[in-house]
């Protein structure tokens, strides 16, 4: 009897070692974790006091484009991509707020757009600094990091990175706020000023214009349009028009325009053109055929070393549009380099301004 109880005690004590060893304990209840899960919970009550204080305090505000930004009573900008958000050139009198834009679009991982609008605000930078050589802005460093890391992450795409974020530019006031554009091109290494009523069709959509690329060279051609108002021939009234649409099955008459053409061209090869055939490259581009050109009544002068053509085109309703365009080509094997800028002939006064600008401008880095 007493052999039994000793060795049911063994076999008791080893039972209970060998169960207290295998107890899973709750971690929490091996710390202090009351008092600090208390002083989390007042931190998080803090934090969320002075964002939502930051947020109520904060005033939105537009910039020149009428886009949305918030500041905070300390300065601080937070640019809002929301429904009233569009793509644009930087203003450089508005390139921190422009620095602030190019942060978002970086988090919202638009990597194109972020490329694109830091070099238009290098560009900024470096059209101040011809000026005043010792500007240099808090913002610059933080806006050229977030550029080249967007670059180096757009490497892996399929559509090449100059094609969406080439040419660039940066708006400046010169003799009314945004008047001018400054166009720059780091691919094709050209630089001008254009009026800023000349609107870049990459800003909309896709439309990247026409680029080309085979063993021997590489072209490119953008255009910036300005759409004109409504023109009624003489003797014409709104009512006449109205009913040719409703008769021709449309609903409204395509606008006028006036359009500037940039090409720019780069022979991989020996030079394959010389600078009397140039342009006849550029009307192949632009399937500017011989038979188009007949039915246009298409004519082209050279006057004082640049090309002045005329045709005649017919709107939506049958009158009769004459149209000009002001044409200039620059080879420099291997470079190459054209420009246009068509009208109708009833705008030649401002065509002329515009054209007078462009050409002036147009520079290109050795």
């Amino acid at each position: 009897m007493i052999n039994f109880i000793v060795l049911f005690c063994f076999v008791s004590t080893s039972v209970f070692s060998q169960t207290r060893n295998d107890i899973i304990v709750d971690p929490l209840l091996q710390k202090p974790w009351i008092p600090d899960a208390e002083e989390e919970e007042s931190r998080s009550y803090h934090r969320f006091l002075t964002e939502f204080k930051n947020k109520q305090s904060s005033v939105k505000k537009k910039d020149s484009f009428g886009r949305n930004y918030l500041m905070s009573p300390a300065g601080k900008i937070r640019f809002l991509i929301d429904d009233e958000y569009y793509k644009e050139f930087p203003i450089q009198k508005e390139a921190d707020i422009a620095s602030k834009e190019l942060e978002v679009l970086y988090e919202v991982r638009k990597e194109k757009d972020v490329v694109f609008l830091g070099k238009g605000i290098h560009l900024c930078y470096r059209l101040k600094k011809e000026k005043d050589s010792g500007f240099f802005p808090e913002w610059l460093i933080r806006s050229n990091e977030i550029t080249n890391r967007a670059a180096n992450e757009w490497s892996d795409q399929t559509i090449p990175l100059d094609l969406v974020s080439d040419p660039y530019g940066c708006y400046v006031d010169e003799r009314s706020p945004m008047d001018f554009l400054y166009l720059e091109s780091e691919s094709f290494r050209y630089r001008l000023k254009i009026p800023s009523s000349l609107r870049y069709e990459g800003l909309y959509g896709n439309r990247l214009g026409i680029y080309g690329e085979n063993r021997d060279s590489i072209y490119r051609l953008v255009r910036f349009v300005e759409f004109l108002s409504n023109y009624l021939p003489e003797g014409q009234t709104e009512w006449d028009e109205a009913l040719k649409l409703q008769t021709s099955g449309k609903k409204k008459k395509t606008v006028p325009k006036i359009i500037l053409s940039i090409g720019s061209s780069f022979d991989k090869v020996k030079p394959l053109r010389d600078t009397k055939n140039y342009f006849v490259f550029w009307d192949s581009v632009r399937s500017l055929t011989k038979s188009l050109m007949n039915r246009l009544q298409f004519k082209r002068s050279d006057v004082n070393g640049q090309y002045v053509s005329e045709w005649v085109e017919v709107d939506d309703i049958g009158n009769p549009i004459p149209m000009e365009m002001k044409e200039y080509y620059v080879y420099n094997a291997p470079r190459g380099y054209f420009l246009s800028l068509s009208y109708p002939k009833r705008e030649k006064d401002k065509a002329d301004k515009y054209w007078n600008t462009i050409r002036t401008s147009f520079t290109v880095k050795d």
